[in-house]
């Protein structure tokens, strides 16, 4: 973590020290964040909660008020929506996971080494997937807080997710209202509760005629979100940006597919895995 002034410091101090009663007050007690317990206990290490509340406070420039709530706000919504039960529990239409493709690249460059790839390409023939804004964003986040399970809060250089965004062949999508309605609703979750994971979003094979794409993301994310943006009209260049992608499609170094990059089996956080077993106890009883 780093600090430019003893002001941003005394405001990342103050959140961490009010805490615990934020969370009861206003929280109704749950403090998991990201599947990493925010409050002192078991599960609970300091490192990580620090690191992850330093994303709030870095996000909203160390603004206490506004940092301090909406932390409480994330942590309010996870209550509710169960991301996590969005990432590891429930299941897919397959179509959705054949087009969210998650790799690992542990020896790419900093905070490039975890990436969520979104193959818009392979959903012209069924853009029915997007009529149901709901089941859409769940598989979305879900996606999400699998790729945040591979991150290491303790390792500066994997602290945050890279995306693609792989527009080939989506020209056609021009006028489609349900597509820009689901776009909308992730910007806008992602913008508020996921603060801070984001490292870099390459839009790719992005055809003149789909600047709208480009248009619709930026005006609903910050400045700061936007100079995280790369717009590339050519796939093949992506390997200057992420050198293990794969070769054939995208420039890469790696010899092997997409497909096969796919990590399809995360393992959830302890934290996580308890409090799923203290829900099954809970519905059983």
């Amino acid at each position: 973590m780093k600090f430019s002034n003893d002001l941003e410091k005394k405001t990342f101090s103050k959140l961490a020290e009010q805490l615990p009663s934020l969370i009861e007050k206003k929280c109704h007690g749950y403090d998991e964040l990201y599947g990493y317990k925010l409050l002192p206990g078991e599960h609970y290490k300091e490192t990580i909660a620090h690191a992850l509340i330093y994303k709030f406070c870095k996000a909203y420039k160390f603004q206490y008020e506004e940092a301090a709530s909406t932390l409480c706000d994330t942590l309010n919504w996870r209550r509710e929506f169960d991301p996590l039960s969005a990432a590891f529990s429930e299941r897919h239409d397959e179509i959705l996971n054949s087009v969210g493709i998650l790799t690992s690249y542990p020896k790419d460059e900093a905070n490039k080494k975890v990436v969520t790839w979104n193959l818009y390409g392979a959903l012209v023939q069924h853009k029915e997937v997007f009529q149901d804004v709901n089941k859409f964003l769940r598989y979305r986040i879900g996606l999400m807080e699998r790729s945040i399970a591979l991150l290491d809060f303790d390792d500066e250089t994997n602290n945050s997710v890279a995306q693609v965004h792989d527009y080939d062949g989506v020209s056609m999508w021009k006028t489609d209202k349900h597509i820009k309605q689901c776009t909308k609703q992730v910007i806008a979750v992602f913008q508020k509760h996921y603060p801070e994971l984001l490292s870099v979003k390459l839009f790719i094979n992005v055809p003149s005629l789909l600047t709208w794409v480009y248009d619709v993301v930026k005006k609903f994310v910050s400045e700061e979100t936007r100079q995280k943006f790369i717009v590339l009209n050519d796939g093949t260049k992506l390997g200057e940006y992420m050198h293990s992608a794969p070769s054939k499609l995208y420039g890469g170094n790696s010899k092997e597919t997409l497909e096969a990059q796919n990590v399809k089996e995360v393992r959830p956080t302890d934290y996580t895995l308890y409090l799923f077993e203290k829900k099954v106890s809970a519905d059983v009883e």
